[in-house]
Parts: C-alpha cells; structure tokens; sequence
C-alpha cells in the first residue's frame, strides 16, 4: 500500500467510528426528545465525561496546528497565546461555579439566557445569541481549514482538500443537528483521550528523532535565527512589538475564555459544582499540552533550516502544516494517519460543539418558539453557520491563531456587563449594555479591518477599551443627575 492510502484509510476509518458513536448517541437524543437534552444533554455530564469533552472542545486545530504554525512563523510569540490559557483557568476556578449554580437556579440554557434573565430584557439576550454565533464563525472556519490542512499532508498531496473538509464536516454536523449536546459530548471524550496521547508523543520524540537531543535542536534555531531568510519572521527573543502583543493579550483574552457559547454549554451541562470545579483544575492540564505543540513548531523550523523540510516553512500557509508535515517527514504513514486521526478529530469536536450551540442561542434566544419548532430553527441555524464558515475556509484562508483571536476580542466584550449584572444588579440597564457591547465589537471590527493591529496592540483591547469608555461615561452622568 501507497502512504497515503495507508495514513487515509486510518482518518477515515477513525471518522467512521466517530460516526457510529454519534448515531448511537443521536438515537438515545431522538428516543429522549427533550429540549433540555438536546441543549445541555440533560445536565447529566459526569466528571470523567466533561473533562475529556472540554479538553477535545477547547485544544483543537488552535493547538495541533495553529500553535505549531505560529511558533514555526513567528517564534517567540507564541508565548503570548499560551500565557493568556494560564490566566484564563484562575479566571474560571472563580467565574464557573458561580455560572453554573446560576444557570441551574434560573433555568438558563444558553449564555445569552443569563444576559436575557439579568438585565430582564429579551432584546439583549437575542443580541448576546446572535453576536456570539456571529464571533464563533472564525472559530469554526479555523477548524475547517485545519481539516483540510491536515488531509492534503496525511495525503501527501494526491487528495483535494477542499473535498476533505466537505466530508468530515458535513458527517459530524448531521449528528450534531439530530442528536444534540449528548452526542457531542460523548464524541468529544473519545477525541479528547487520543488527542492527549497523540499530542504528547510526537512533541516530545520528534526533536529527538530528528536532532538527537532538544539541546542540539536550539542550538541550531539559535544560529538559524541569525542567518533566515527575510521573509522568515521566525526571532527568538522578544522585541518591544512583541510584548505590546502580549501585554494586551492577556488583559483581553482570558475574558473571553469562559464566555464562548460553546464553553458554556458543556459548563452548563454538567452534574454539580463540584464537578464544574475539579474540572477547572483538570481540563488545566490541557494546558500543558501545548508545550509538545511548540516543541513540533520548532522542529519544523529546524528541519527546514537544515534542508530537510523542502516547504518554505515561514508561508502563512505552510507554517499552519507544521505539525502534519515534520510528522510525515520523520515517521512512517502508519503514525502519519494516527497522528491525523487525533488532530482531525479535535478539530471536528470542536467545530461540532461550536455549531451545536450556535443553532442553540439562534433557535432558543433570537427567534423563540414552541418546543416543537425550537429543534427545527436550531438545526437549520446550525447549518447556516456550518457552510458559512465552510465557505470562508475555502475562499477567504486565513492564520489559524489569528482567526481565534478575532473570535476573542469579539466575545470579550461580553464580559464586563456580564459581571457587572452579575455582581450589581441594576447597575446598568439593558439599553447602556447594549450600546457598550456594540460599540466595543465595532470597534474591534474596524480596527482590525481598516488597520490589522496599530501598534501590534491586540484589536480586543481596542474594543474592550471602548466598551469600558461607554459605561464610564454613563456611570458619570448617572451620578451627576443623583
């Protein structure tokens, strides 16, 4: 047999049997048919469960290929994506459990719930669904690019990427509309457990197979760094850019982190508090798995300063492939179609959960029915977000990490008028949250579109600043008046 036959038969063989595990979830949903189950699958989801299913949710195509990519493009940048991860896990040790006990008390089922519920106005909760759908689409697109990323290499070029992604996407998304939050859920653990063993075995033996020790292998990244090319941005030691980037990543992201809609419904479908709260320890873990991740970016810059590696590694493009691609250099099409079993299957089980909630917040909170057509508008909304970032992926590629940071600083805004609402109630009203929230993720949507990142500044922070900047104003008009 060819490689490639070998490495796809492998990924496809692996998305048949993620398939069948979806059925049979899909047919218990059906059997269930209730909304709360389709939504939170029935806030039943035990420790082991949803720590495997947030770890597959959260540490997808950003960890096996964008972080890789990053590293391999840019270096010592990369340090900022993995820093904010660190804060965020302080942030929701406190911010979860809070969540949660809410959302069990007031019956919330979706994010935008709690924002329809604290400020007693369903205009807002309808803004907070459709906005955060909208933010997701980013996040999907990344995935989707990453599948296709990852069958063109396991292909070793004789595949049509764009067809890839059709498939695997499209065979999870009918799942996912059938069967709901269970059948996500359930997935997402089994891609969770081979994600973890994958993730750290080739990070940590492919420096070594290939340079014979990590020593040896920064030994030669340090001289490389002194000699690239110019279009390389690959740098070791930080510049002044570089820490305006991470100062103002870390003020921004690890607001959002817990925020995302997808995030909040597994929260929101767990069993207790305590569960919500071991978890917050646990899926930290995680966490640590993007050191190997790294450790792959650098080997591929490695391999490609020695010549080795004959893809000009610093294309944004082809830095996105780092994982994939020191994989198919340095081991056999057997550890190939492993390797892209685990990263496809993040990737789908994070898309699937990222889709799954969107239809959820569309259905549940922007056009809000009987029970009867709740199902039908969530999974028809699923579909639009589905090939919407389906066609994005195709037509409009862009960096993987950076695709996510664009769904951050939108999600961001969220934040201070959700602790606001949740700590002094009556502080602000509806309309005061409304305007604030939108005109920090217009101003992230022109910063970014008109300027990229001025002053390498991370455009979440332009939004967060603006946002901020409305409530201040009115906080002093509030207690000028008495």
């Amino acid at each position: 047999m060819e490689g490639e036959v070998i490495a796809l038969t492998i990924i496809f063989g692996w998305i048949a049997l993620t398939s069948i595990v979806g059925y049979i979830y899909t047919k218990r949903g059906i059997r269930r048919s209730r909304v709360e189950e389709w939504f939170v699958a029935g806030r039943r989801l035990g420790l082991l469960i949803l720590w495997l299913s947030l770890g597959a949710n959260i540490y997808s195509s950003y960890t096996f290929l964008g972080l890789p990519g990053l590293t391999a493009r840019e270096g010592v940048s990369v340090w900022a994506i993995t820093i904010y991860g660190m804060l965020s896990y302080l942030i929701g040790f406190w911010l979860i459990p809070r969540l949660w006990r809410a959302a069990k008390d007031r019956n919330w089922l979706t994010i935008a719930d709690a924002f329809t519920d604290l400020y007693n106005s369903r205009l807002l909760g309808a803004f907070v669904a459709l906005t955060g759908a909208l933010w997701s689409i980013p996040y999907v697109q990344l995935q989707i690019q990453g599948m296709g990323y990852i069958i063109e290499v396991s292909g070793y070029g004789y595949i049509d990427p764009t067809i890839a992604k059709i498939i695997a996407f499209t065979i999870l998304s009918i799942f996912v509309i059938i069967g709901g939050l269970a059948s996500v859920a359930e997935i997402n653990a089994l891609q969770g457990a081979i994600m973890l063993v994958t993730l750290w075995f080739i990070g940590l033996s492919a420096p070594i197979i290939a340079f014979g020790s990590y020593g040896n292998m920064f030994n030669l990244l340090t001289t490389y760094e002194t000699s690239k090319p110019q279009q390389h941005l690959f740098h070791l030691t930080p510049t002044t850019n570089d820490l305006f980037f991470l100062y103002s990543i870390i003020f921004v992201a690890p607001l959002a982190f817990w925020l995302w809609p997808n995030r909040v419904q597994n929260i929101f479908g767990a069993r207790d508090p305590e569960t919500v709260r071991k978890n917050m320890v646990l899926v930290g873990l995680y966490q640590l798995g993007q050191i190997p991740a790294i450790l792959v970016g650098l080997t591929a810059v490695g391999l490609y300063a020695t010549g080795r590696l004959a893809s000009e590694i610093y294309v944004k493009s082809v830095a996105d492939k780092s994982f994939m691609l020191v994989t198919r250099t340095l081991f056999n099409p057997w550890i190939l179609g492993t390797v892209g079993s685990a990263a496809l299957a993040a990737s789908l089980s994070t898309a699937a959960a990222i889709v799954h909630v969107s239809g959820a917040l569309f259905a549940k909170n922007v056009v809000p029915a009987g029970k009867g057509r709740l199902l039908l508008y969530a999974r028809l909304f699923t579909a639009g977000i589905a090939f919407t970032s389906l066609f994005l992926a195709i037509y409009m590629p862009g960096v993987l990490i950076y695709l996510l940071l664009v769904g951050y600083a939108g999600i961001a805004q969220f934040f201070p008028e959700y602790i606001i609402a949740l700590r002094k109630p009556g502080l602000i009203d509806w309309r005061i949250a409304l305007v604030a929230m939108s005109s920090g993720m217009v101003t992230v949507g022109v910063v970014k579109g008109l300027w990229g990142r001025p002053y390498n500044i991370y455009e979440g922070l332009w939004g967060l600043v603006v946002n901020l900047a409305v409530l201040g104003i009115y906080m002093i008009y509030k207690k000028a008046r008495g």
